[in-house]
């Protein structure tokens, strides 16, 4: 038989090793100043202060300098994020360095401690197979243990304020008994490979108290093959296996809360010797050959098929190599075969060696074209079957997508014959109460709210995505800027193209974010990087690009095929001069920050003003940035059609980066959706300016609410499509504002009654296209809890890990939301058919754990977050708060045996 995959997501034992805290460093440890000097070389740590910087130097034996900077001056761009790096320290090495402050120690040199090798045996309990740990937690993966804890001030700021530490997993496991897989294992006919999707941050993994080896990204996937010995041992008659992974996440690789743990899924793949290789097996790029009918979308076109296959050393006595017949079939929505191509007799690459062969080509005719509007897939099997028995070696199915992206430096981006506007948000991995374990199934909410404001585009900030983003965008129609996390690191890179580049969502590839771009030789790494993403992905379409303004000096010698812009949102029009056979696109902009229901900034509470005025230094008001209000120096990326489009920091609130602020505040506010996903009020100008509607149509918001203490004056501001909005204040007109011009209507001072206000909205030729009411809400009397979004409102799926977004608001008599409201609510369920996963509200500065049942409202509203379990049937969950009517929603869990990209329902082990 051919390939089988399995799950270990499932059944794991979990212990914390939480790290001793650092001691400071002695009186005269440090002799050398090195303030205003650089070393190279130095590793980079979490510290994100002076004193911190120095005590992990000190406590480091092998450490003699530490250098610390959190001036622009010595940074790649804004903004500037505190940064520590400690080491060696040479002369030779330290070089001037504006921003910079360090100093340096004598001290004997430690040899570090050399890593075990493969094959090692364990020496340390948490790795050998006869420690006892029935008394560890029993957890499933995607598992993120940072998450679990609890926020400190004295906590690290830029990773949210929450507990590094050392996660230990154990699994027991074994192959099952009678199938193809273990009857090839034992035949010594199969491979097996252990996969992990990605474990944050740096992992050491034992088998049966053999070490395999070790992975130092959060980000990227990495896998093992197992000797044959290691293969057998998973056989049942063998006893079975102990899978055991420490996976330190005290020494994160960003200034953003990363989280720690198995984040992503952990997978047991077996396979014929002979098979296709499991990263890059199949490479199915395409190109549009024929005229585009632009109404349709449909274009004849090509796909160009190319297959890896790796021989795997045989155990068996006839591990002869034998001769291969490939294919790829490819077929319509309505699983019709529109075209395919094979190759017969072919012969296997030698033992311990990959060979790639080019299919003949397939042509498609009258193919429809994938786009955002439009995101049409088809289905390719590539098959490997022995060519003189007609037995399956290998198989795999992956979904595609024929478009053709085109660049121009004076007209932007075009896809598909249609001028294409990117208009998108750049985002980091979290989600209120799972951190960065995000069921697969929650990605395609987290685009299509993103998508109900007029969004189309994903910068995957500043890492590797979660594979199940790239399909939910493949599927809904999102396009996708695939960030590598740093440049230099040509590994991460070519495990980031291998998985990704069949995604047709994906458009451009990046090279690296702001610092994580510098190094020894950045222009040669970023040249070098440039040159591999184009030798990994030779027939993608796509561009290399990076947030990185110093690459976008010059186009003579830069490593982009289109120029990132860092914010510098005043320097389009000379970037474009300067660089003028260069496509250009706003990499990142903006960073306007605010709260939702909040309308006065309160650095003592942790909040700030829901109004579009907020932002720091190097940012911009979501107006200016995409909209350019009066223009000349405040450009618009919306305004200048050489612009190929931008992304907003950022889409959605994330643990960590607190800016303006510190502590209470916990995560940031620089989301247009808070971490719960409830929508700012900048929500609403992007859904006006980003939106296409039709004539005569519209949206209006209107805001604030209107619950204030007697005599308050009130600015009242409201965002429409439309050309003027009129405000009414029980009944009277308050006049006319512009709202157009990607701009916003505003009364400065309107007096506060009891009532009611309301907004019409008038297009150019004065006709009403839309219209909203705001009432003065009645104190909170009851919780009503329903289906964010509709998310769980159809039931859940068993054994997928599903998940329902239960919403609690808290109303008043009338039903309607109290938008003050802070009540404490307990969340309950009934029956074990789901669980709980965490919760969150929207706060900021919101300190109850993310797995906490119990935690107040913010403005009003709450967000539960529940998953399936194997387990059918219906759930009850129960809202309840002091001196409010209870609320309550069924959540019904169902048995299918559907397979999608978020539910593959591989067979758990």
């Amino acid at each position: 038989g051919g390939r089988t995959t399995y799950s270990l997501d499932q059944n794991w034992r979990f212990e914390l090793q939480t790290t001793p805290p650092l001691k400071p460093c002695p009186p005269g440890t440090w002799t050398i100043n090195l303030n205003g000097k650089q070393t190279l070389g130095l590793h980079e740590t979490s510290a994100t202060s002076e004193s911190v910087c120095a005590e992990q130097c000190c406590n480091d034996p092998t450490c003699e300098t530490y250098q610390f900077c959190d001036s622009n001056d010595c940074g790649a761009g804004p903004p500037q994020q505190p940064v520590c790096w400690i080491g060696r320290y040479t002369g030779a090495t330290t070089q001037p360095g504006k921003g910079w402050i360090g100093k340096a120690r004598v001290i004997p040199p430690v040899p570090p401690t050399p890593p075990p090798q493969p094959g090692a045996v364990c020496s340390e309990d948490w790795c050998k197979s006869t420690t006892d740990d029935s008394q560890w937690r029993r957890v499933s993966v995607p598992h993120d243990f940072v998450v679990e804890g609890n926020f400190s001030s004295q906590g690290d700021k830029s990773h949210g304020f929450l507990p590094f530490g050392v996660g230990l997993y154990r699994k027991r496991f074994s192959l099952p008994v009678g199938s193809l897989a273990e009857v090839g294992v034992e035949a010594g006919a199969h491979s097996v490979y252990l996969h992990f999707d990605g474990a944050q941050t740096s992992s050491q993994v034992y088998l049966n108290d053999e070490y395999l080896g070790s992975h130092a990204s959060g980000y990227t996937p990495f896998q093992f093959l197992l000797t044959g010995a290691q293969a057998q041992s998973l056989l049942q008659s063998r006893g079975g296996a102990l899978l055991a992974v420490k996976v330190d996440a005290t020494q994160p690789d960003g200034w953003w809360y990363d989280g720690g743990g198995l984040y992503r899924h952990v997978k047991l793949v077996v396979v014929p010797q002979l098979h296709l290789a499991l990263m890059g097996g199949a490479y199915l790029p395409s190109t549009v050959d024929g005229a585009i009918n632009i109404p349709q979308q449909t274009a004849d076109s090509t796909l160009l098929p190319f297959v890896t296959l790796f021989s795997a050393p045989s155990a068996s006595p006839s591990g002869d190599a034998i001769a291969f017949d490939v294919s790829c079939v490819v077929t319509d929505s309505h699983q019709k075969v529109v075209g395919s191509s094979n190759l017969t007799n072919q012969t296997p690459p030698p033992t311990n060696t990959s060979g790639t062969i080019a299919l003949p080509q397939i042509k498609v005719v009258s193919a429809s074209l994938w786009s955002p509007d439009s995101p049409f897939l088809y289905t390719a099997v590539v098959s490997v079957v022995d060519s003189a028995t007609g037995t399956s070696l290998d198989e795999v199915t992956v979904m595609i997508g024929f478009r053709q992206p085109a660049w121009s430096p004076n007209t932007g981006f075009t896809l598909n014959g249609v001028p294409t506007k990117i208009r998108g948000t750049a985002n980091h991995q979290d989600f209120a109460g799972v951190g960065v374990a995000v069921p697969d199934s929650l990605q395609a909410h987290r685009i299509n709210k993103l998508k109900e404001m007029g969004c189309n585009g994903w910068r995957t900030a500043h890492n590797a995505p979660t594979e199940a983003l790239l399909d939910a965008a493949d599927r809904l129609g999102f396009l996708v800027w695939d960030e590598n996390h740093r440049n230099g690191q040509d590994d991460e890179l070519t495990r980031l193209v291998l998985r990704d580049r069949n995604h047709p969502s994906i458009v451009i590839w990046s090279i690296c974010n702001e610092k994580l771009c510098d190094t020894p030789n950045t222009l040669q790494d970023g040249k070098r990087l440039h040159d591999l993403f184009h030798t990994l992905d030779p027939h993608g379409q796509r561009v290399v690009s990076a947030n990185y303004n110093d690459w976008s000096a010059n186009e003579n010698s830069t490593p982009l095929d289109l120029q990132g812009v860092d914010y510098a949102t005043g320097s389009y029009d000379e970037r474009h001069s300067n660089n003028p056979h260069l496509p250009m696109i706003s990499s990142e902009t903006s960073s306007a920050v605010s709260d939702r229901a909040i309308y006065t900034n309160d650095p003592q509470a942790g909040h700030v003003r829901g109004y579009d005025t907020e932002y720091p230094g190097w940012g911009q008001t979501a107006e200016g940035a995409w909209g350019g209000v009066g223009q000349t120096n405040k450009q618009g990326i919306l305004t200048r059609g050489y612009m190929s489009g931008g992304f907003t920091w950022t889409g959605w609130d994330y643990k960590g980066e607190p800016t303006p602020d510190g502590w209470p505040d916990i995560n940031s506010h620089f989301g247009i959706l808070d971490i719960a996903g409830f929508p700012k009020d900048r929500f609403y100008w992007y859904q006006a300016w980003f939106k296409s509607y039709e004539q005569g149509k519209g949206m209006v918001h209107l805001f604030p609410h209107w619950n204030w203490d007697s005599n308050s004056k009130v600015e009242v501001w409201a965002y429409s499509n439309g050309a003027e909005v009129e405000l009414f204040v029980n009944g009277k007109s308050f006049g006319r504002s512009p709202s157009g011009n990607f701009s916003h209507a505003v009364w400065k001072a309107v007096p506060y009654t009891p009532g009611n206000i309301k907004a019409v909205a008038y297009d150019s030729s004065n006709v009403t296209i839309a219209t909203q009411t705001i009432e003065t809400t009645g104190e909170p009397a009851a919780l009503e809890v329903s289906f964010k979004d509709g998310f769980g409102a159809k039931g859940l799926e068993s054994g997928c890990n599903d998940v329902a977004l239960v919403m609690v608001k808290v109303v008043d008599a009338q039903g309607n939301t109290c938008p003050t409201a802070k009540n404490k609510i307990i969340l309950s369920t009934t029956g074990t058919a789901v669980r709980f996963l965490g919760g969150g509200n929207g706060d900021p500065a919101e300190h109850t754990a993310d797995h906490s049942l119990t935690r107040p409202a913010f403005g009003g509203l709450l967000l539960g977050v529940f998953g399936s379990t194997s387990e059918e049937g219906a759930v009850v969950v129960t809202a309840k708060a002091e001196g409010l009517v209870s609320g309550s929603v069924k959540i019904n869990v169902v048995k299918s045996s559907d397979k999608t990209y978020w539910c593959p329902r591989f067979q758990e082990l």
